[in-house]
């Protein structure tokens, strides 16, 4: 139960701030002192990004997206890294934190077996990913500066690229956490009381993961207005 309310927080929180950031930097003019004209403005600002989902020009948007930055930074064949990346993290986040919140029982059949799977998957592509990425971010690579405390206060005093590099390499850790509990549950020598808290490792670092994703989706990956 304490995870289902810590994932759900943190998963809702961080979404609000990134949204709210993302919506204080289109809208400018907006008064920052009236709250109820700033909640009312938020709630219909992310009604329209809602609603643009189901619009004919979103998959021409998403296509355009994927040509200008997978094509820049997995130029060629290696965007299939990119893509099984995101294919089998993307199952794994949503089902194992579906299992994890609404199914008391846990994971278990076909789906856990897809889980396993895809997991064997995230391992190898986020390798190849680190192996063609990781020279971008060289600890040396970010520029003095300000990021203006658009993502934590505490990263406040980091340049764009610092908060960046940041991320990416919190990001790696959480992966590389994901997979040496998992292969840690699937070695004979721990009995099941060990296997309890690998368990509970493997959750927190997939929602430190998940948490990370967000983060870095939002602040380098996607554009930015103002």
């Amino acid at each position: 139960m304490l995870f289902i309310i810590i994932t759900v927080l943190a998963v809702l929180g961080l979404a609000f701030r990134l949204t709210f950031i993302r919506f204080l930097s289109g809208t400018p003019s907006v008064d920052k002192r009236d709250l109820p004209a700033l909640a009312g403005a938020y709630g219909e600002w992310l009604g329209d990004g809602m609603r643009s989902f189901f619009k004919p020009g979103f998959l021409i948007k998403v296509q355009a997206f994927y040509r200008t930055w997978v094509g820049q930074n997995y130029p060629g064949w290696r965007q299939w890294i990119f893509v099984a990346l995101v294919v089998s993290f993307g199952y794994c986040a949503a089902s194992g934190f579906f299992f994890a919140v609404f199914v008391p029982r846990g994971m278990f059949g076909i789906p856990l077996l897809c889980h396993v799977m895809a997991g064997g998957l995230f391992a190898v592509s986020l390798a190849a990913a680190l192996i063609l990425r990781a020279g971008a971010f060289r600890p040396d690579a970010g520029e003095p500066g300000s990021g203006k405390g658009e993502f934590c206060p505490v990263l406040k005093n980091l340049s764009k690229k610092g908060i960046l590099i940041t991320l990416f390499w919190m990001s790696a850790a959480a992966g590389l956490c994901l997979i040496v509990t998992a292969l840690a549950s699937m070695l004979p020598y721990f009995h099941y009381r060990a296997q309890m808290p690998l368990l509970e490792f493997h959750r927190y670092g997939a929602l430190a993961a998940l948490l990370l994703v967000m983060a870095y989706f939002d602040f380098g990956m996607l554009p930015r207005r103002g």
